[in-house]
């Protein structure tokens, strides 16, 4: 009742909303409102660092607008990215999820995000934070479902998550937004923030602020002995951001502030009977760097980066930990595009990486010898060339990466792209690796990288101006998996041989603003070697992922100020522990959010959407992908969210 009454109270206000002039607002949604062929047409450089047409790009790509982000309704990155059938979140320890892609564990290191350019994969272990970002903030999201350390180095074994905030064009002055979310049990999420950007002449300056704060879950968590506890009011996701950039003739300065920490009280599995911990990432990174021509042909980038960061801090007598990791990375790129069917580039990267141990820090995760710290430096040099020839598009290169402790990598690539008007076709080769971290280097001296080799093609036809419909196919090896084993004392170490073969299909419908999206993602595990992966009976999946997941997005225009926007996401039977050294396949479920969306209401620039999130009660958990001993940590109940933005 509760949800079918805030329906109709949002429907009534809707009907009440008045006519008002064309504003820049409404020129800017017209401009957002493309056609199919304006969307498959976007260019992205995530691929190739060169701006390429989507489907030409040497790459398994998707971009995600922020309109579409916006009109979705997302709560959080989580809710945009599970709307990408190859990605999938699982499980892993002190409150905190990471992500799976095609089948494969990638919780640490596996997979590479970008910030506005800085990297937020933390140093000691490789991990994300997904809960941190502040999607109001994000212009675009552009995403290679395949491995990028050709270009992104040792984090970009499996995928790239590249994400831009909104520009100071793109803001054109200011914005403010709040939101507020109620789910079954308990409070939700609130969140509030202000933007503002302007351009004037050559200058550029934009200042994002958020704040927020979120519940996990109202659910209730039980681990392995039976014990539990509420998740609601234990399981608090707090963030503050700030991200100031300021831009003159192409030399540009960011500076980010990001204060996230997390209550839990699963820890490593077993529920702590003396109250919540709080666990804490604050990260401070500064860039600067400039882009300038010699010549019309030639183009130079050079930049450098720093950043300061606390990732898992922890101040109690659960688990005392305290490491302040300090990034230098400076970098140099030319980029060289003699003809319009030729590009090259190439470059070099030097980042050197300084771990401070805190006293407080617990004797289980100090350095042994009476070190108080240890320091890596990593030297990259990197070439690409792209030709358009007669018959296909051909793109080649490779990266040198060289550490001071676990010694030299090389990742190579060779795409092939053929676009012939409505049909275009790629055949991809890569390699890539993933470097162990500072952590996994205490703890295991002698570990070494692992390496990823893939193989993808694509194809994609665009039937009319309307409907586009692509397939795709992967299979991954990755060799020397690097492997955590939890029990009395952690520990990583290479292991056997892992890996997925499968593929998936694609079907989008756009015509004047109505858009609908199905896509279908499947892999098989069959040539996975590692034991503590492997479900027992059921060979083909890996642990906490769907060997099959279908998701069903759409966008209805109901009238000229309103939008309806439903989705759906259906995942195949997971397996996981659920006792110790037991495994089940957990039901397949599905998820339904709906969120409804009011552009200019009452008064220019007012937008206001009204959302609900699992609609059906599905009661979805993240299962872990290993043998680390904790029990699926539940998500949240249904959720209603009110959300405003006014623009002026």
């Amino acid at each position: 009742m509760l949800i079918r009454g805030s329906i109709i109270s949002f429907l009534i206000l809707t009907a009440a909303a008045g006519a008002h002039a064309v504003t820049d607002e409404d020129r800017f949604y017209d401009l957002e409102r493309q056609s199919l062929e304006d969307l498959l047409n976007v260019k992205t450089s995530v691929a190739s660092r060169v701006p390429v047409e989507l489907r030409k790009t040497p790459g398994i790509v998707t971009v995600i607008t922020g309109e579409d982000i916006r009109l979705s309704g997302a709560r959080d990155i989580v809710d945009i990215l599970r709307l990408i059938p190859d990605f999938e979140f699982v499980a892993d320890v002190q409150g905190n999820i990471g992500i799976g892609v095609r089948g494969n564990s990638a919780i640490e290191g596996k997979v590479r995000v970008l910030w506005d350019g800085q990297t937020y994969n933390e140093v000691l272990y490789g991990t994300v934070q997904f809960d941190r970002f502040p999607v109001d903030q994000i212009e675009r999201i552009e995403i290679v479902k395949g491995p990028g350390s050709v270009i992104y180095g040792g984090l970009g074994e499996l995928a790239i998550i590249n994400v831009i905030t909104r520009s100071p064009g793109y803001i054109n002055g200011n914005r403010m937004y709040a939101g507020y979310g109620r789910m079954k049990e308990a409070g939700g999420r609130q969140f509030g923030g202000y933007q503002f950007g302007r351009v004037r002449g050559d200058t550029s300056f934009s200042a994002l602020a958020h704040v927020s704060r979120a519940q996990r879950s109202d659910r209730t968590y039980r681990d392995f002995s039976g014990n539990s506890y509420g998740m609601d009011d234990d399981s608090d996701l707090e963030s503050k951001n700030l991200n100031l950039f300021l831009e003159k003739k192409g030399l540009s300065v960011r500076f980010i502030a990001d204060d996230y920490s997390l209550l839990e009280r699963d820890h490593f599995g077993t529920v702590l009977s003396t109250g919540a911990a709080r666990i804490k990432f604050p990260v401070y990174s500064v860039e600067v760097k400039d882009s300038f021509r010699p010549s019309e042909a030639l183009r130079l980038e050079p930049g450098f980066s720093f950043r300061h960061s606390k990732p898992w801090n922890e101040d109690d007598e659960h688990f005392p930990y305290d490491k302040t990791v300090r990034e230098y990375t400076g970098h140099f790129t030319a980029f060289y595009e003699p003809a319009a069917a030729a590009s090259f580039l190439g470059g070099l990267e030097f980042k050197r990486d300084e771990i401070a141990v805190g006293g407080g820090t617990s004797a289980d995760a100090s350095y042994g010898g009476g070190r108080t710290g240890a320091d890596y430096e990593t030297l990259s040099v990197f070439a690409q060339a792209s030709l358009d020839l007669p018959l296909l598009t051909a793109t080649a290169g490779g990266r040198l990466d060289s550490h001071s402790h676990t010694g030299t990598d090389f990742s190579p690539r060779l795409a092939l792209t053929r676009r012939m008007d409505a049909f275009h076709f790629k055949a991809i080769y890569s390699g890539g690796f993933r470097a162990p971290t500072a952590e996994n280097i205490r703890l295991t001296p002698s570990i070494k990288p692992e390496h990823t080799t893939a193989l993808e093609l694509e194809a994609g036809y665009k039937l009319n101006g309307s409907v586009f419909i692509s397939a795709n196919a992967f299979d991954i090896t990755i060799d020397d998996t690097i492997l955590y084993y939890s029990g009395p004392v952690e520990n990583y170490a290479n292991s056997e041989r892992t890996g997925t073969r499968g593929g998936g299909l694609n079907l989008r419908f756009n015509r004047n603003g109505n858009n609908l999206e199905l896509g279908y993602s499947a892999y098989s595990a069959s040539k996975n070697r590692v034991a503590y992966t492997t479900p027992p009976g059921a060979a083909s999946a890996i642990l906490g992922l769907p060997r099959h997941k279908a998701v069903v997005t759409s966008r209805w225009a109901l009238s000229e100020k309103l939008t309806l926007a439903p989705s759906l996401i259906y995942l195949s039977r997971r397996y996981g522990y659920y006792a110790a050294g037991a495994v089940k396949a957990y039901n397949e479920t599905l998820q339904a959010n709906v969120y409804l969306h009011m552009r200019d209401a009452f008064t220019p620039g007012l937008d206001l959407g009204l959302g609900v999130y699992d609609a059906f009660g599905a009661g979805y958990s993240y299962i872990q992908s290993y043998d680390g001993g904790h029990a699926p940590l539940p998500a949240g109940s249904r959720e209603i969210m009110l959300k405003a933005a006014y623009a002026f």
